[in-house]
């Protein structure tokens, strides 16, 4: 079960909203589950809420703060190109509070009774339900049926002002919504949300930078799209410097932070993909350490083996290209280096080398549009936050050290996607089945699709030297034959794993890709994949 926490100010519209059809009119049949007395009292459970009905409970859950005229608000912040740090430049309205807890779409749906008792759960030890009364916080929490994507899921929306006139207690709410749903999740018998315990997850899209790339009509959330050229660059960089050219080579915005009151000692940097054409908008920036650890800058010296205070040689590049954008529209980011080559042939990779490997081939495969090659990138990325230095042996692949180019990529990929399923099978397959279940069948999708560019590239070789003049006119085209490192049975299911090309969605917890609901603008709705199971308390499919 996976939280999503926003912020807003508008309690009417966000409730009649939940209440309402939806964008996609997905809403069905909204109801309420649980809540405090003050809105409990007014609708019976289980009935559909009207438009009067939304408009009756958002006043309730509106009248301690109209009555006190307590304020909430949070900063608003933006970065300040002159001082070289975020800055505060005003505050909002955000005396709403709104979570929805959501369940994986194969693990079914939760009743009534058992999501009443799992809000009240969730409310109380997230601090929103005092005893004594005084400090309570008015909350409701609504079941409107499965998301667009399917999975069961309710929304909890409390006012920040509490009975007496004070202001809740949501300081670190991230973290201790997280916690408690892990609780919860063990108690009542859910699925137990993987990466959570171990801090392994990646940082989400949202449903906002989902919305804004289907506005922009991109073929990519930016965040996911920069972890993917970031890790590519980083797979052949040989240097500091060498690193920060590739991420400006490929079309990604690179900016330094510099040490206070310094400006020859970077410590830190921020990226951003330039702002979609006609969208009237600034470029968005990202810190790498948020995107993905393994990216910060840390990280990214300790791969190359530079300086754990910089590289001086590379202070000039960082200040050339810290304002600018390679001005292209085919982006590059170079090979794989020798050394990672060589880890691959030797099968002592670990999930970090794996996700830059995956990365570099999807930004030559699939450069406009991410497929396969970029869900395993992700897939090990999510096991590499804290890089597990183990490898496994395998076979030398000659392959991937011909000149050949097109031959040495694609044995490279199948190589890593062979070590990759051997990761999964007797590594995190133990720990992560649902990551290692999807990783395990997009692993022999891309060995299936490197094959099939093998196969083709040999055919067109020998067709055109079948059509050399000196050739004998009798000359016949061969079949390829299987390559020394695939099994038998690896060989012969590649026609049909072509066929069978599955998106999946790796779960760690927050799906990367996973549609999801929404709500009024300032009030960002994440409905995320996550699952039930039958127990002895009531909590039902």
């Amino acid at each position: 079960m996976m939280p999503n926490i926003t912020r807003g100010g508008k309690m009417p519209g966000l409730v009649m909203y939940l209440a309402g059809p939806g964008r996609a009119n997905e809403h069905t049949n909204p109801h309420i589950v649980g809540g405090s007395d003050h809105v409990t009292v007014m609708v019976d459970s289980g009935v559909e809420l009207t438009h009067d009905d939304s408009l009756d409970i958002a006043r309730s859950l509106d009248q301690p703060r109209k009555a006190f005229g307590t304020h909430v608000t949070s900063p608003i912040k933006q970065w300040n190109e002159e001082i070289r740090k975020r800055e505060t430049v005003g505050r909002k309205d955000s005396h709403v509070w709104h979570c929805s807890l959501s369940l994986r779409e194969d693990e079914g749906k939760l009743t009534d009774a058992a999501w009443g008792t799992i809000a009240n759960e969730f409310a109380g030890r997230m601090g929103f339900i005092d005893p004594d009364g005084a400090k309570s916080s008015r909350w409701v929490a609504i079941h409107h049926g499965a998301s667009k994507n399917g999975n069961d899921h309710i929304h909890l929306v409390v006012q920040m002002v509490t009975e007496d006139g004070s202001k809740a207690r949501v300081h670190n709410d991230f973290d201790r919504a997280q916690k408690i749903c892990g609780e919860l999740e063990k108690e009542f018998g859910l699925a137990v949300t993987e990466g959570r315990e171990t801090g392994q997850v990646l940082s989400a899209e949202k449903p906002g930078e989902k919305r804004r790339a289907e506005r922009e009509k991109a073929p990519w959330v930016e965040k996911i799209e920069l972890r993917r050229r970031l890790r590519a660059a980083l797979s052949n960089a040989t240097s500091e410097a060498n690193f920060v050219s590739r991420v400006y080579q490929a079309g990604v915005i690179i900016r330094p932070r510099f040490a206070e009151g310094r400006t020859n000692e970077v410590t830190g940097y921020s990226v951003a993909l330039p702002a979609a054409a006609g969208s009237g908008r600034d470029p968005i920036f990202y810190a790498p350490s948020k995107l993905d650890k393994s990216l910060s800058l840390p990280k990214v010296r300790a791969a190359l083996g530079t300086y754990a205070n910089g590289d001086p040689d590379a202070l000039g590049v960082w200040q050339e290209h810290h304002n600018s954008t390679r001005a292209t529209d085919r982006p590059r980011t170079g090979g794989i280096s020798k050394e990672l080559r060589q880890k691959a042939s030797d099968g002592t990779v670990t999930h970090a080398d794996l996700a830059r490997i995956f990365a570099a081939g999807s930004m030559k495969y699939e450069r406009d549009e991410p497929g396969p090659l970029a869900e395993m990138s992700e897939h090990h990325a999510q096991l590499a936050v804290s890089p597990p230095a183990y490898g496994y042996m395998a076979r030398q692949l000659d392959r991937a050290m011909s000149k050949n180019a097109m031959e040495s990529w694609n044995a490279l990929l199948i190589q890593a996607a062979r070590l990759a399923r051997v990761m999964a099978e007797t590594g995190f397959g133990g720990s992560r089945p649902q990551l290692g279940a999807a990783n395990t069948a997009m692993a022999t999708v891309v060995i299936a699709t490197a094959q099939e560019r093998l196969n083709e590239q040999a055919e067109r070789i020998a067709t055109r030297q079948a059509k050399e003049p000196e050739q004998s006119e009798t000359q016949t085209v061969t079949e390829p034959e299987r390559p020394d490192y695939m099994s038998p049975s690896e060989f012969a299911d590649l026609t049909s794993a072509l066929q069978k090309r599955p998106r999946i969605s790796p779960d760690v917890g927050q799906p990367s890709t996973a549609a999801t609901d929404t709500q009024e603008p300032d009030h960002k709705v994440s409905d995320r994949e996550q699952g039930a199971t039958t127990n002895s308390e009531g909590v039902t499919r």
